[in-house]
């Protein structure tokens, strides 16, 4: 597929970045195809989520980033979710417990990675990247800084209006703000609008600690099911030591987060 734009007008930064990352999917979705490792899966979701990203910083209420392409996206979740948990195990500490969720995992690749995926979210991409090239949205470089620099600074707000007991689905949300944040920023940096790498490592920070919280309860929640289907000792044992992990990390998020900022 070769990236099109209106014959009539030069492509902006904008138009040329979020096309390029709809081609990056593309490739990305053909590798899946065939091999679906845990890279390529979470490069593909990545590329994914960064064009919803900066959709919700600058098109929301023109270009809105099409719920069905959003919807095949998340039928990779529970795949994720179990290449977090794996890579997470060791081996030779959990070994019935490794193997399950290795074929779990392989059965879950099997079913969603078929070619009527593939031809579906293909055509998806290739929708929006031919209504993005067409509309060709542009705008001011200052107003894409403005509008980035905005949004960090309603994320600094949300961290520093935080209750001391806030429960996990809002820290999660505030991850996600960082994160549109850090993907802005990343896009005026290498379009050459606006050099920001400190404030980019800062956001990663910030996402990363909200991050480890969510993991943890994600995977929580996968270990109580497949406890359900599969009841071993290990699953209980690793069960029981994740939610130990969570609460150190819920008592230690805000005093990490107050010495970033």
């Amino acid at each position: 597929m070769q990236i099109g734009y209106n014959d009539q007008m030069e492509p902006s930064k904008l138009t040329q970045y979020l096309c390029y990352q709809l081609y990056h999917a593309r490739v990305l979705l053909h590798s899946l195809h065939y091999s679906a490792k845990e890279e390529e899966i979470h490069e593909f979701r990545v590329t994914l989520r960064r064009i919803r990203s900066l959709v919700k910083l600058f098109l929301v209420g023109s270009l809105p980033f099409p719920k069905p392409l959003k919807a095949a996206m998340q039928e990779s979740n529970s795949i994720r979710e179990l290449d977090v948990l794996i890579r997470s195990l060791s081996r030779s500490k959990y070994p019935k417990l490794y193997k399950y969720l290795f074929k779990l995992r392989k059965e879950r690749v099997k079913t969603l990675f078929t070619p009527k995926y593939r031809d579906k979210t293909l055509a998806l991409i290739d929708e929006y990247s031919h209504l993005l090239s067409h509309s060709n949205p542009d705008f001011l470089s200052e107003i894409l800084i403005q509008k980035v620099l905005t949004h960090y600074q309603h994320c600094l707000d949300s961290y520093l209006a935080l209750e001391n007991d806030a429960d996990s689905k809002t820290l999660h949300r505030l991850r996600i703000e960082f994160k549109d944040a850090r993907y802005g920023f990343e896009f005026l940096e290498i379009s050459d609008l606006h050099h920001c790498k400190e404030v980019i490592a800062h956001c990663k920070q910030l996402q990363n600690t909200l991050g480890a919280i969510q993991d943890t309860v994600n995977q929580i929640d996968l270990l109580k099911k497949i406890y359900q289907q599969y009841p071993l000792s290990e699953t209980k044992e690793l069960l029981q030591k994740q939610k130990k992990v969570l609460q150190k990390l819920k008592d230690t998020t805000r005093s990490e987060l107050s010495s970033s900022i």
